[in-house]
This record gives C-alpha cells, sequence and structure tokens, in this order.
C-alpha cells in the first residue's frame, strides 16, 4: 500500500506543467545544481584562503 503511494506521488511529480513553459524542466535539476556547487566552493576554500594568505 504505502509503496503504491510513492509510486503514484511520484508519477504526478514527474507529469509536464499544464501551462506549457519549460521552467517545469529545469525546476527537478536546481537540487542537484545547487549541491554541486556547495560542493565545488567547499572543495575550493582551502585552495581560495592559501591564495588570499600569500
Amino acid at each position: 500500500m504505502a509503496d503504491r503511494l510513492v509510486r503514484n506521488f511520484s508519477s504526478l511529480r514527474a507529469l509536464p506543467s499544464p501551462d506549457g513553459s519549460r521552467a517545469g524542466a529545469i525546476e527537478p535539476m536546481l537540487p542537484a545544481l545547487l549541491r554541486g556547487v556547495i560542493f565545488i566552493s567547499v572543495l575550493a576554500a582551502p585552495f581560495v584562503a592559501a591564495l588570499l594568505a600569500g
């Protein structure tokens, strides 16, 4: 029963937006892009600090 609810909920989210705008296709990528930006900035922070320290 619970997995059926999860499948129904996820299939509803996968439907395109009724207004036909292309922004609906970009929306699911935003969390992944945000995680990528945070990951890169965390990796780059020590190097930027070393450059600023001279």
